[in-house]
């Protein structure tokens, strides 16, 4: 990050001489052969068509992360250094905060500057800085597009997610409905009967009122027929279960206290926030275990069949190929044939790879980019001749596959496949 900040008056000044040829080209957009401009002026007029093969014209795309360190930016990482030779791309990264859109409204506009051809985002803005970018994105021709999203509020906006700047998203993790089934599924073989439910703040993760409503959605139905009925504790002042504020380093011992005193089995975490449960628990929870949803780096000790922590789930970096697909097809002026015409069709599930077992982990650092220790592209769910294949202007390349592609990621076949 340091380094990419010093070099940036120098990407400055020579990506603004790009710039110039990039808005030159702006009225040539409708021939795929504009890519071609940057090269070469005479050629223009015989550029009809899809830029393929070894033609591709270099596109540098800027990527907003939460953060610098960790299994899921290691392997990201790795992976586009695996791709970007036959793609044909550059990119660096970028530190967002997501508790400060105007500061990552600025971070966004100064890449801009610097001659990004695309952006895409981890951290969805609000709505009215949103809406200032994306008026940024067409004054200088940058494309946009997010990955590992869960803020929901910018998505149902028409006037966003109508931009012909806004490419679309991933969803960091499947739909509410689909965890909740994970969740249900893993403690329903257990006697863990009473449980507590644990959260982020709903504004910011809707998806996890989803998600607990269809838990007892199947509890309940199960409880028609069965005699171990599924009980809550539910947490003074909070709807279905206890809130966690995004500062709360760890949750209170006196709020485990209450937990265990009321018999609390087991507390199912929609969100990522083993970190914060974890020690609490062990000191106060007596024989309460965890289930969560999400990853954190710290906590694998405690993951397993004997541990703490009994599920763990990440949403595999390689779903990053859908931005990036999207971003350098509509930089270079290419489009499918079946280009989604909706807003809704813009915004695609990711697949978490779910954790539930011990053998679950050692068969994912065997099959995984996430979860190997080195992360190497050797262990990539498709290869780079496979991703410039998703291409527009591809033989066969449309929408269709390469929304196809990621959702084919699923647990069962990141962790159980032979490569």
């Amino acid at each position: 990050m340091e380094e990419n900040l010093l070099n940036l008056k120098k990407k400055i000044k020579k990506r603004e001489r790009k710039r110039k040829i990039k808005n030159m080209k702006n009225f040539f957009k409708f021939a795929a052969g504009a890519a071609f401009a940057a090269v070469t002026a005479v050629s223009l007029a015989s550029c009809g068509g899809n830029n393929q093969g070894s033609e591709l014209a270099s596109k540098h795309i800027v990527i907003g992360v939460q953060q610098t360190s960790g299994n899921n930016y290691e392997a990201m990482l790795k992976f586009l250094d695996s791709l970007k030779d036959d793609l044909k791309f550059t990119y660096d990264t970028v530190l967002l905060d997501s508790r400060n859109n105007d500061a990552n409204l600025s971070t966004f506009q100064t890449q801009m500057l610097a001659g990004a051809d695309g952006i895409i985002t981890m951290v969805d803005m609000d709505l009215a800085n949103t809406t200032k970018l994306l008026a940024e994105c067409e004054k200088n021709d940058v494309y946009y597009a997010g990955y590992m999203t869960d803020f929901a509020n910018v998505m149902k906006d028409d006037t966003v997610m109508n931009s012909k700047y806004m490419l679309g998203a991933v969803s960091d993790g499947d739909t509410g409905e689909t965890r909740a089934k994970f969740l249900f599924d893993e403690i329903v073989k257990t006697t863990n009967r009473k449980l507590v439910f644990a959260r982020f703040p709903l504004y910011a993760y809707p998806v996890a009122k989803t998600t607990i409503d269809e838990f007892k959605k199947l509890a309940n139905a199960y409880n028609e027929t069965h005699n171990d009925d599924f009980t809550y504790y539910n947490a003074e002042g909070y709807e279905n279960g206890y809130e966690i504020g995004f500062q709360m380093a760890t949750v209170p011992d006196a709020e485990v206290q209450k937990w265990a005193g009321a018999n609390v089995d087991a507390v199912v975490a929609v969100n990522s926030l083993g970190k914060r449960l974890l020690q609490p628990v062990k000191t106060n929870g007596g024989n309460m275990v965890i289930y969560q949803l999400g990853w954190d780096d710290s906590i694998i000790s405690e993951f397993g069949d004997n541990g703490k922590i009994k599920t763990l789930c990440q949403t595999q970096n390689e779903t990053i190929l859908f931005p990036l697909v999207r971003i350098l097809n509509a930089a270079r002026g290419n489009s499918y044939t079946d280009e989604p015409t909706s807003k809704t069709a813009k915004v695609i599930t990711g697949r978490y790879t779910y954790l539930a077992s011990s053998k679950d982990l050692a068969d994912g650092k065997n099959n995984s980019m996430n979860f190997s220790a080195d992360h190497s592209a050797s262990r990539a769910l498709i290869s780079p001749a496979n991703a410039k294949a998703l291409l527009a202007g591809e033989s066969g390349a449309t929408y269709a596959k390469l929304v196809e592609t990621i959702d084919s990621w699923t647990s069962e076949y990141v962790l159980r496949r032979t490569k």
